[in-house]
């Protein structure tokens, strides 16, 4: 079994520095953090702390749990926390959601049952209850594509998630540089902290900051992100506004396809009449035509990133979580039209 000693003269450091990593202090450079965790893998200094530290052997086990395991985001994702847990000698338990909290409970305390050192977790929402039950059962979680909520006790978790109020912001900023000065917004549900709500913020802060009018007829907001929700969002703008936006802003990439059916069906042509953008690109932001600008966010480092924390969790259980953000893209496709001012 290795000792925190080997991982120090491993990596070159001292035990202190070592300690300061695996409770994820601020105070070290990133450079000997990364050292220090390279040197912690190839010792399997992780699993032989927590298995150390608990009364029964761990069985060396991760909880997955997404809400839809066919969206190549969350593959992404899958392939990073694979590339860091199974050196460690981990499996996974992954799980499919729906975004239905009952199936998160439900799965939660499957994934206890089974005894789990911890759970990795993409979710639409994080309720009061999710909180709870990481209160209770002190297994550590982290969450990918979401903010982490406030809450007054201490609990175990972490959150990997990219800045999205900011992201949407840069986007309408350039629709705004590509000519566009009516811009109208399809948002995904407003429960939904990261997604939901910081996407909408992010929409208002870059029209405001453009100088360009924010319309009620020109906003609307769906109870899913799916194609139907975008469908349906499109349809609202159309009846609602006097006069069509320039460009039309969607909280993911199946929204922005949806609208896209909806211009099809009739007879608005995308990027001639009406410019479209989404958010994730996902795999079908390439596949139709026109393709679909974007913003890239959640990649296999998102995973990378998570496992890495819950790692940290595993092997210091009085570790103070964070909330960490991932870098984003912006992905110019065929689906906006440069306007001439």
């Amino acid at each position: 079994m290795a000792t925190i000693k080997e991982v120090a003269e491993a990596a070159g450091v001292s035990i202190s520095t070592v300690s300061r990593v695996m409770n994820h202090s601020n105070n070290v450079a990133e450079e000997t953090r990364q050292r220090v965790m390279e040197a912690v893998r190839e010792l399997e200094y992780v699993p032989n702390v927590s298995a150390g530290s608990t009364s029964k052997k761990s069985k060396k086990l991760i909880g997955v749990l997404f809400p839809d395991i066919s969206n190549n985001v969350f593959g992404r994702i899958m392939q990073g926390i694979n590339n860091v847990v199974t050196p460690f000698g981990y499996n996974t338990i992954i799980c499919e959601t729906d975004g239905e909290l009952e199936k998160e409970i439900h799965f939660l305390n499957v994934l206890k049952d089974k005894q789990v050192d911890g759970v990795i977790m993409a979710t639409i929402h994080i309720p009061e209850e999710h909180m709870m039950w990481i209160h209770k059962n002190q297994k550590p979680v982290i969450y990918v594509c979401q903010d982490l909520p406030e809450f007054s006790l201490k609990v175990p978790c972490s959150s990997v998630n990219m800045d999205n109020r900011k992201a949407i912001c840069d986007m309408v900023h350039l629709l705004y540089n590509m000519g566009h000065q009516s811009i109208a917004f399809v948002g995904g549900p407003m429960d939904d902290l990261s997604a939901g709500k910081k996407r909408y913020d992010g929409y208002v802060k870059g029209m405001r900051e453009c100088g360009l009018p924010l319309s009620e007829d020109m906003i609307t907001f769906q109870e899913s992100f799916a194609i139907e929700a975008g469908y349906s969002g499109m349809h609202q703008i159309y009846e609602k506004a006097s006069t069509l936006p320039t460009a039309v802003l969607c909280a993911s990439d199946y929204m922005a396809v949806g609208a896209m059916d909806f211009m099809y069906d009739n007879n608005i042509l995308v990027p001639q009449h009406i410019s479209v953008t989404g958010v994730d690109d996902a795999d079908l932001a390439t596949a139709v035509r026109p393709s679909l600008t974007t913003i890239r966010h959640a990649t296999s480092d998102t995973g990378v990133k998570a496992a890495m924390l819950l790692m940290e969790f595993i092997a210091a259980p009085d570790t103070e979580g964070c909330a960490c953000n991932v870098p984003y893209q912006i992905l110019r496709r065929q689906s906006v039209l440069h306007i001439m001012r």
